[in-house]
């Protein structure tokens, strides 16, 4: 299983947000122009900067002069942010549960591999945390 490209899609949105701001102190930035520039289907970039904004990680404004920017700094967003808004409520492995197969032993096994799996899981997390956006700037 593999996750969908939303994070990476994510990741650009919020640094190119960004980068315009920086270069020309433009306060918010139409869906269209960030589809545009970074060759993300309209549909696509819509329901990601939803999830991003959702997370309270990008603000959104409606009307002629509305769009979407920055709701806090860049600095202070990490993957794990991107990550839990763009991928919410799923888990990293699934596990097949469903097995006629019963006894202490098979049990036993089951929650090995789970708490094995978990482990995985929040060392993944771990890393993200500790990785900010402004880390792929520098």
């Amino acid at each position: 299983m593999s996750y969908s490209t939303a994070l990476s899609q994510g990741i650009a949105i919020l640094l190119y947000i960004h980068s315009i701001a920086e270069e020309n102190c433009s306060n918010f930035l139409s869906t269209k122009v960030i589809s545009e520039q970074l060759n993300i289907p309209v549909p696509t970039t819509v329901k990601v900067i939803r999830n991003l904004n959702n997370a309270k990680l990008t603000l959104a404004k409606e009307g002629a002069k509305g769009g979407i920017l920055l709701a806090r700094p860049l600095a202070e967003i990490t993957l794990l942010d991107v990550f839990l808004a763009v991928e919410p409520g799923k888990a990293l492995f699934k596990l097949h549960t469903d097995t006629t197969l019963q006894g202490k032993e098979v049990d036993a096994v089951k929650q090995k591999i789970a708490t094995s799996l978990q482990t995985v899981e929040m060392a993944m997390q771990n890393h993200l945390k500790e990785v900010r956006l402004t880390d792929f700037l520098n």
